[in-house]
């Protein structure tokens, strides 16, 4: 079985790739806006991550709390590229930055005021949940008809994503958590890196096909001239 540093290091390259595609594809399309949120979203969940895997060597502001920070907009980027696909309402508004100040601040109270590990986990965890619910419910009441499968099978991955946050949260909530939690080798971090990894090169793979379409529209109004 691949061990988890593996698959820490390859969902990091995963986003990566996301970030260069979505980064190339906006170049190419800027009136498509869903490139650049697809840009943004692997931008701050990647910097969070790398911030986590120093946090025995730097400072708990900056491994915990910017970290999760970034991940909870790096989400929230993702919520509003998928509207933004699915041609959706799909503006940043201000109230956007209510969910994000509730994780800085959550993390800031079990972080210094009130030190559980377990409460950030289950922070976390439950808003992943209510991302990753209102994501998968729009692919599915909003897919479109010339890529319903694959809006249909990006559900089911986000669904999948709902289960395992899901059971992350009730095994924090029963068992003791200590301080490198997130980076340890723990079969359930495992998981979420295997799914990190597979939904970062999905993500990838949509846009691309989106992309596809776009040139194939492109050349046709080109040629139509």
């Amino acid at each position: 079985m691949i061990d988890t540093n593996t698959l820490m290091t390859g969902s990091f390259i995963a986003l990566f790739i996301l970030m260069i595609v979505g980064l190339f594809l906006y170049n190419k399309f800027p009136q498509e806006m869903y490139f650049k949120y697809f840009m943004l979203f692997p931008l701050f969940f990647l910097a969070g991550e790398i911030l986590r895997t120093f946090r025995i060597v730097i400072p708990y502001i900056f491994s915990i709390v910017i970290a999760n920070t970034l991940m909870a907009s790096g989400i929230i980027f993702s919520y509003i590229g998928v509207r933004a696909m699915l041609n959706l309402e799909s503006q940043w508004h201000t109230r956007y930055y209510i969910p994000i100040a509730m994780v800085f601040f959550g993390f800031i109270l079990f972080t210094y005021v009130h030190y559980n590990a377990t409460m950030r986990i289950l922070i976390f965890s439950a808003f992943s949940i209510i991302y990753a619910s209102s994501i998968s419910w729009i692919f599915f009441k909003n897919a479109t008809k010339e890529f319903k499968m694959f809006d249909y099978f990006s559900s089911l991955l986000f669904l999948i994503g709902i289960i395992i946050f899901f059971i992350r949260t009730l095994k924090a909530s029963m068992i003791e958590i200590n301080v490198n939690y997130p980076n340890s080798t723990d079969l359930l971090n495992t998981f979420i890196y295997a799914y990190l990894l597979f939904m970062s090169y999905w993500l990838s793979i949509i846009l691309i096909i989106r992309a596809i379409r776009l040139f194939k529209n492109k050349n046709y109004i080109n040629l139509e001239k």
